[in-house]
């Protein structure tokens, strides 16, 4: 029986021990694997298996580690110089920003002024080129109205006054009072210069004067040509002109009588024609290059010599008229 009781406990010792030891394994394969797992997530947090040992000092307290107080200084003054460095730089960034709008500004008030100064000088140069524009326009305007010509007609009207012995109403003649003229003018006058020609187309009737009761003097009528020549004098700066103008006349009397043998009852009314002169001047009031009203009276003298009957020596008449050329 002590044989049986021994050998137990020698067995269940033995299995004891066996369990012990393979929770122990167990233990400590389980404790590797979590710290292999650990290590496998982190990766980057390291776990140092050195210990740093911790020396007591005198009181029986743990000492912290000695600090570089150099490393700290030289820390320090490496921050304060790289932020000096900083502001120094953004200072000058800053005043260099500045000075740079200070030119801009100053270069952009310039260019202002400048082109200010050439607005107005441009200005000021066109303002004297429009006058010079102007004032040329102005001087080629009334050089052209005062020195133009060309052809010019017209037509005019008004009385034709006898003059001389022409106007007596003697016995045997019968002289001849106020009557009325036509004119047809036709004229060409050079440019650039006063001159001009013109050549007239007239009539006359002049009025017969009876000497006594019974005697009834006929009216004397004179169709006639004048060829002249025209002087103009310009006006201001306009197309008005005075203008001075004669040369040679010729007409042709109708109506007067030739026979005078009862000077109460004379007979035998005749024509002749007779050259002469004339001499007069006028003023042209136009409102465009020929277009215009004029006013003209000349003195015109005819030769008659007596001939074909005509009781007088000369006839001579002022005609005054007033009309329009085109």
């Amino acid at each position: 029986m002590r044989i049986g009781f021994s050998s137990s406990c020698a067995i269940g010792l033995a299995i004891a021990l066996t369990l012990g030891s393979v929770s122990t394994v167990k233990a400590q394969q389980t404790d590797s694997t979590r710290r292999t797992t650990k290590v496998t997530k982190t990766k980057t947090k390291t776990t140092s298996s050195q210990r740093i040992p911790i020396k007591k000092e005198s009181g029986g307290e743990v000492a912290p580690p000695a600090v570089n107080q150099d490393s700290i200084a030289a820390a320090e003054r490496a921050r304060q110089d790289s932020i000096a460095a900083a502001a120094a730089r953004a200072r000058e960034d800053s005043i260099a920003r500045a000075e740079q709008m200070r030119r801009d500004s100053i270069a952009a008030a310039e260019r202002r002024k400048q082109d200010s100064i050439a607005a107005v000088e441009k200005a000021r140069q066109d303002s004297i080129a429009r006058a010079d524009s102007i004032a040329a326009a102005e001087r080629a305007r009334i050089s052209y109205m005062r020195r133009h010509g060309g052809w010019y007609m017209g037509v005019a009207a008004g009385v034709s006054i006898p003059t001389g012995d022409i106007t007596s109403a003697g016995f045997n003649s019968g002289g001849y009072s106020t009557g009325w003229n036509i004119t047809v003018p036709i004229g060409y006058d050079w440019s650039f210069s006063p001159l001009g020609v013109r050549l007239d187309g007239t009539f006359d009737q002049l009025s017969g004067q009876n000497f006594n009761s019974n005697f009834s003097a006929p009216n004397l009528d004179m169709w006639g040509l004048n060829l002249d020549v025209r002087l103009r004098v310009p006006l201001g700066r306009s197309f008005n002109r005075f203008y001075l103008v004669g040369g040679g006349s010729w007409a042709d009397f109708r109506g007067y009588f030739t026979n005078f043998a009862d000077p109460n009852n004379p007979a035998n009314t005749s024509s002749q024609s007779r050259w002469g002169w004339n001499a007069g001047g006028g003023f042209n009031f136009n409102w465009g290059k020929m277009v215009g009203l004029f006013v003209e009276s000349r003195y015109m003298w005819l030769n008659s010599d007596n001939q074909s009957g005509f009781p007088f020596n000369n006839a001579a008449r002022v005609p005054i008229i007033l009309g329009v050329t085109f």
